[in-house]
């Protein structure tokens, strides 16, 4: 199939996708699970901390209406860049890996997963692929935000992509701050041998 044809059907469709198995899932599962929400960005942290999650909703909104316009209006329409089709397929190679990653991590981070800093204090995950990278969630979402850049390359999705890399580069840094507070040496001799996005890389 053609990359163009099959991007205007696949991109809708893996958004809602990537929503409902990296977002809504997961966080029905840990409320049931804990009896508690997954999003606590708006309850606990600091004030840059809201600023972030509201930052993170008008990014994941972006994304929503970045698809619908692709499947209605076309990528002539939407300014998307000519590009060579072998980066195109990289960047669905890039989302659907993000995509596992992402997941996989957050079944691995058990009821420790949150969206945000809660101010309960949760369990210092360390196994699995956290033993390969200390945020590997932020890893995979990073994937998929750059594999779609590549497969609907544009100023609009370049823009969006530095926009999510400046949130994210925020959020785990806040998040770090916090996991240091709360398990102190413990966490600190993990980070100093676990990269933060790519192995080997951000030790701290």
């Amino acid at each position: 199939m053609d990359v163009i044809a099959f991007t205007r059907l696949a991109l809708p469709l893996s958004t809602l996708t990537f929503l409902l198995f990296a977002m809504v899932l997961p966080s029905v599962r840990l409320s049931r699970r804990t009896g508690r929400p997954a999003l606590v960005l708006h309850r606990s942290g600091p004030p840059l901390q809201r600023v972030i999650g509201l930052g993170m909703a008008l990014f994941m909104g972006a994304i929503v209406l970045w698809s619908a316009a692709h499947l209605a209006f076309g990528e002539a329409a939407l300014g998307v860049w000519h590009v060579p089709g072998f980066v195109r397929w990289s960047g669905w190679a890039l989302v659907v890996a993000g995509f596992i990653v992402t997941v996989r991590a957050q079944v691995q981070m058990g009821a420790s997963w949150r969206i945000g800093i809660d101010s309960e204090r949760t369990e210092l995950v360390t196994g699995g692929l956290f033993s390969v990278v200390r945020n590997p969630i932020f890893s995979g979402m990073l994937a998929v935000v750059t594999g779609v850049t590549l497969a609907t390359p544009s100023a609009w999705t370049v823009m969006g992509w530095l926009d999510y890399v400046l949130l994210v580069s925020l959020q785990v840094r806040l998040e770090e701050d916090h996991l240091l507070r709360l398990h102190g040496s413990d966490y600190a001799r993990y980070a100093a041998r676990v990269g933060r996005f790519v192995p080997g890389m951000g030790l701290r």
